[in-house]
């Protein structure tokens, strides 16, 4: 699937995350006092205060919670690109994250759908993480 979300680019405070994507691997943060796991862009724990975040690999199974369809403008030459499918899924871990949902007809969604990570390694930029349907 061609992306439209043009080129990511790292930011200095997710190296982890896109070095894990990079290896087909997601990476998200986990607190190393009370081990409650967290999306990549949390900064502290709020149950036990604590502020030592790491990175940590996560399974990579989710549910979908909520989604929308993006329905692309016709090209010049008529054709008419696949809708987008952006989505909020829990992970097993417990975090929420928002990603692009791929290999899924967006009539068939329903919410608690199992799915599971993957990556795409466009030819420029970072790779970024998608969810499919699980196996």
């Amino acid at each position: 699937m061609e992306s439209d979300l043009g080129v990511l680019r790292r930011d200095g405070l997710t190296d982890p995350f896109f070095d894990g994507a990079s290896a087909d691997r997601l990476v998200i943060k986990r607190c190393e006092f009370c081990h409650r796991w967290f999306a990549p862009d949390a900064s502290g724990c709020p149950d036990c205060g604590g502020e030592d975040l790491a990175w940590a690999q996560a399974g990579g199974t989710a549910t979908l919670v909520t989604w929308a369809v993006s329905h692309p403008r016709p090209q010049d030459d008529g054709s008419v690109p696949l809708p987008a499918v952006l989505a909020l899924v829990e992970l097993t871990e417990g975090p929420w994250l928002y990603a692009r949902l791929d290999g899924l007809d967006p009539g068939m969604l329903t919410e608690g759908l199992p799915l599971t990570a993957a990556f795409e390694h466009p030819e420029e930029g970072e790779a970024y993480l998608v969810f499919r349907p699980a196996p």
